[in-house]
């Protein structure tokens, strides 16, 4: 009994983490395939000039259009698997449980309450990471102990 216990406590903390890495790996390789897929875009539109000032055939245009098509099409399916790995992870860990990832845990009266009493440093105020404009990349908000 107590074997069949320990084993299905670590199948389910096997579940959580492959889907933990599932949804990591597939959103930063979403943002690579959006990198990609705008490179794409502006070599299309490069070829296509070069064209109409015929400097290059039109099989530069058909085949700058070809990597284009796959690249969107590799990003759509990428992007549909950022949602079956978070699909995965809510199914892991139960479900029925929000994220903080827009609001605090503390009440902002409160906060002020505590800021004025103690010198808590960084500790009320969420860390995150900052990007370039260019690439902007969703995370996950990290606690505020």
């Amino acid at each position: 009994m107590a074997v069949s216990y320990r084993n299905a406590e670590l199948n389910a903390a096997r579940e959580a983490e492959n889907a933990v890495i599932g949804f990591l790996k597939s959103q930063d390789e979403r943002l690579n395939l959006k990198l990609s897929v705008d490179a794409s875009k502006r070599s299309t539109e490069l070829s296509l000039y070069q064209y109409s000032e015929g400097l290059v055939d039109y099989q530069r245009v058909l085949d700058s259009q070809r990597s284009l098509i796959v690249a969107q099409e590799r990003f759509t399916r990428v992007s549909g698997d950022v949602a079956i790995n978070l699909i995965a992870l809510y199914k892991a860990l139960g479900g029925g449980w929000e994220t903080r990832s827009e609001s605090d845990f503390v009440p902002a009266e409160i906060k002020q309450e505590m800021e004025q009493r103690t010198d808590w440093g960084k500790l009320l105020k969420p860390r995150s990471v900052e990007l370039s404009d260019e690439v902007k990349k969703p995370i996950w908000r990290f606690p505020d102990w």
